[in-house]
């Protein structure tokens, strides 16, 4: 019978192996995601996965060239602006497909592994890029790339919709609308873009606490939670090893605390705009800006609440996504309200779209504290929907 049993087993079996670990990954993160669980879901024992996979490396290797495979798959046909981003909005929006892999865990990979994957995530996205060229000839190379891998972030953010259980067909209309908005945006970029000299690190707080609080962050920036370690974080700070355990009893208590941290601060701020209008469109801006003041001002601060939440443990997660949900519901409302077309399922989703794209555009922008301000603060305009200039220009 053992032997019928392992006849009859599926030709796709390493497809489902793959598919299941991009799931694991997405929603545990690589170091809570285990084999065990990855092999249960196929149905299958962890020993049976080993003979397909060397390890859990292996696996987020080709968890990765999956989702690459889609995005292939997505701007595969090229052809004029509406027509790419249209279809590309269609396959993205595909259930349960698993995205933002390579982003949040490229810095896990091998070196030479992660050359490679970077090239082809760069050939697959190349048609987006050529179909903004022709679209926008007043650009210049630079904001090309820029503004394509803006619509493209936009883009990405479909699960935003799939958890907002937005309609399929009204889900690719809004991701289109705003993706095309972001594409109009005007050239912030020359060819050549300026290289900021780098930014000086600054002081270290007095606090022993918030000292290693504030190395935590640049090093999660720089090198991702699961490659930095204790002992990286207390000599960043100036702190022994011992006495860092003093004051947390781990790595994740302490990205726990960065990310909690952050969404304090924004919704404090959030409370101020709310207080001070009872014009929900001007509230609305006032958020944005304060979202944008933040993100420009903290720099990679706001990063792991956007890429490392998958490496919070789950019995830690909770409170953060009730937060994150809090502060995401807000902006909701006042955009539900400031336009009048969506439901608050659906301005949720384009909250949540917005706040991934200013975020992963900060990063690209070699400009000025304040030149960055103004950019992200019309990127951000232009994908809730918000007409005209804003009030604060």
């Amino acid at each position: 019978m053992a032997e019928v049993a392992a006849q009859r087993r599926p030709r796709d079996r390493k497809e489902q192996i793959v598919a299941a670990a991009a799931r694991h990954f997405a929603q545990r993160g690589f170091h809570d995601a285990f084999v065990a669980d990855i092999a249960a879901e196929v149905g299958i024992t962890a020993s049976a996965l080993y003979r397909h996979f060397a390890g859990k490396a292996e696996l987020l290797v080709a968890a990765i060239e999956l989702e690459l495979a889609q995005l292939e798959e997505a701007y595969a046909a090229g052809g004029p602006l509406d027509a790419v981003l249209d279809r590309a909005a269609g396959v993205l929006l595909r259930p349960r497909r698993t995205p933002s892999l390579w982003q949040r865990n490229e810095q896990l990979l091998a070196p030479e592994v992660r050359v490679v994957l970077a090239q082809r995530y760069d050939v697959a996205t190349a048609a987006l890029r050529d179909a903004l060229r022709a679209a926008r000839p007043d650009l210049g190379e630079a904001d090309v790339v820029l503004l394509a891998a803006a619509a493209h972030d936009l883009l990405d953010s479909a699960r935003a919709y799939e958890r907002a259980k937005v309609e399929p067909a009204r889900a690719r209309g809004l991701m289109v609308a705003a993706a095309s908005a972001v594409a109009a945006l005007p050239a912030v970029l020359a060819d050549a873009a300026p290289v900021l000299e780098e930014a000086s690190p600054g002081m270290l707080p007095a606090s022993r606490r918030q000292a290693a609080l504030s190395a935590a962050v640049r090093l999660f920036a720089e090198r991702g939670f699961e490659a930095v370690g204790m002992d990286d974080i207390g000599a960043a700070a100036g702190i022994t090893g011992p006495t860092l355990y003093h004051h947390f009893p781990g790595k994740s208590a302490i990205l726990v605390e960065v990310i909690m941290r952050c969404l304090d601060a924004m919704s404090f701020d959030l409370a101020a705009v709310l207080a001070g209008t009872d014009d929900p469109a001007l509230a609305l801006d006032g958020a944005l800006a304060s979202f944008v003041r933040i993100n420009v001002a903290q720099r990679d601060a706001l990063t792991p609440l956007f890429t490392e939440i998958g490496n919070v443990r789950p019995e830690e997660r909770a409170p953060i996504r009730r937060a994150q949900q809090d502060y995401v519901h807000e902006w909701a409302v006042l955009l539900a309200a400031a336009r009048d077309d969506l439901t608050t399922a659906e301005a949720q989703a384009l909250v949540r779209s917005t706040q991934t794209v200013v975020s992963a555009m900060r990063r690209r922008l070699p400009l000025s504290a304040p030149a960055q301000r103004a950019v992200l603060h019309r990127a951000g305009r232009a994908v809730l929907g918000l007409p005209g200039d804003s009030p604060r220009d």
